[in-house]
């Protein structure tokens, strides 16, 4: 029974070996460096366990030391071993229970006595070796470091359930095993009068119990490891597209605004102009009988009207106030019509679903993109006909420009197209955009769900 315990518990610390290095080179927390080393010591302790290998250590001593001090150095090393493996399994525990982030001064602290213990019983080791005296170095073993680490065990134990994660629970049932089996062993080892024939079995026992709790509490840690990296990662990403949106909803908004200051410009500068030229012309009209300059000045009356009409039309497409005024759906069907008046081109609108509500910002991305596309239509599909249709079943709103034409190529560096206008509007939108063609014409789709918009 011992041999078998003592095999499984070999093969788990050599698995643990393993596992600890990948984990370390996975995920990069140095807390598992630390477990990695207690493996290695654990595992040479476990070792030595073995009368074989005990014996024959201190066989290999003997022809440089001599046959006591081969053995007064076996003993000692026998008992310094557990202190180092001890050490770096504590420090591992505080980094695995998070103390480092959520209990920095007791981690500081804590840290540096378990430190400090070690070095402090190397040095004894040293002191005792020099001093042939193993069982000075025991009794310092066994009334000093074991007391002051049960110690620190017991005060670990309480912060931990006060401060550490969900993964504290499978982690500090192994612990506590782990603790008080290795009391029975190390009592079973001095106290003969327990009758404990084979008291390190326990030790084996309690190792093995702990690792398995520890693979439970490990697979915790990891999920949760990997549950915050997603969360920082979500939130990055996050962070980066609202900086795209603030760019973009800025550009926008200046594009906007000069549009507004163009039209103004248009309307109450040239405007105002082509107002006051045709006033003159009309008292020139009045002034001078000429048949022949009667002719001119009509003439020239009918083209500062056009261009009056032109002005007007561009003022209103840089800056429609049919938006503010009367919302989306009027302002769309204002603009078809106005398109089929100028350029003869039916445009069918309809406008079905639910009654369209939005913020002034996202109703006139959505006409800009109309406009943007009816105008491509106009000017490259060569179609004959046009259709405009906007549907809204919340939270999705569905807007759809058809044509029979020929169709146009969007490309982004094609700036007559305006690709990179709709685009922008797309993204800052969060919306979809695409495009069908067959031999009855194109078809172009703006996707939107409303509980996606940013908010303006």
């Amino acid at each position: 029974m011992e041999v078998f315990v003592w095999n499984m518990a070999i093969s788990f610390q050599l698995l643990f070996i393993i596992v600890s290095g990948v984990i370390f080179l996975y995920l990069r927390d140095k807390s598992f460096k630390y477990y990695g080393l207690y493996n290695i010591f654990l595992i040479i302790y476990v070792l030595s366990r073995s009368d074989t290998v005990y014996y024959g250590f201190e066989d290999l001593l003997k022809p440089i030391f001599g046959s006591e001090d081969a053995e007064m150095i076996t003993t000692i090393l026998n008992f310094l071993v557990p202190i180092i493996f001890y050490t770096f399994y504590s420090i591992f525990a505080f980094y695995f229970l998070d103390f480092d982030k959520n209990a920095k001064k007791y981690f500081k602290r804590t840290k540096w006595v378990v430190n400090f213990m070690a070095y402090l019983f190397v040095g004894f080791a040293a002191l005792c070796m020099a001093m042939r005296n193993a069982e000075l170095f025991v009794t310092l073993y066994l009334y000093i470091y074991v007391p002051v680490m049960l110690v620190i065990f017991v005060l670990t134990l309480l912060r931990a359930i006060q401060r550490s994660g969900e993964h504290k629970f499978f982690f500090l049932i192994g612990v506590v095993v782990f603790v008080l089996c290795a009391l029975i062993a190390l009592a079973g080892s001095f106290i003969p009068s327990l009758g404990m024939e084979n008291p390190i079995t326990f030790f084996f026992i309690g190792n093995i119990i702990e690792t398995i709790f520890f693979s439970l509490g490990l697979a915790h840690k990891v999920k949760l490891i990997n549950e915050e990296r997603n969360r920082i990662n979500v939130s990055v990403t996050k962070h980066r597209h609202q900086q795209q949106i603030s760019k973009l909803q800025g550009l926008l908004e200046g594009e906007e605004k000069e549009r507004k200051r163009m039209a103004e410009e248009l309307h109450d500068g040239i405007a105002g102009d082509l107002s006051a030229i045709k006033y003159n012309l009309a008292y020139l009209k009045l002034s001078n009988k000429n048949p022949e300059n009667e002719e001119i000045l009509r003439d020239v009356t009918q083209i500062i009207d056009k261009s009056c009409i032109q002005i007007r039309e561009i003022s209103h497409n840089l800056s429609p106030s049919s938006i503010t005024n009367f919302g989306l759906i009027t302002a769309l069907q204002n603009f078809c019509m106005k398109i089929e008046n100028i350029y003869g081109i039916p445009i069918k609108f309809t406008s079905t679903g639910e009654r369209i509500e939005l913020d002034k910002v996202i109703e006139t991305h959505i006409y800009r993109i109309v406009q943007e596309l009816v105008n491509n239509i106009i000017k490259h599909a060569e179609a004959k006909t046009a259709e405009v249709m906007i549907t809204h079943r919340h939270p999705h709103i569905t807007v759809s420009v058809k044509d029979n034409g020929k169709g146009f190529v969007m490309r982004k560096n094609n700036k007559g197209i305006g690709f990179g206008n709709i685009d922008s509007r797309i993204r800052f939108m969060n919306a979809k955009f695409s495009k069908t063609k067959s031999e009855t014409g194109s078809s172009f789709l703006i996707e939107i769900n409303i509980d996606n918009l940013p908010q303006t």
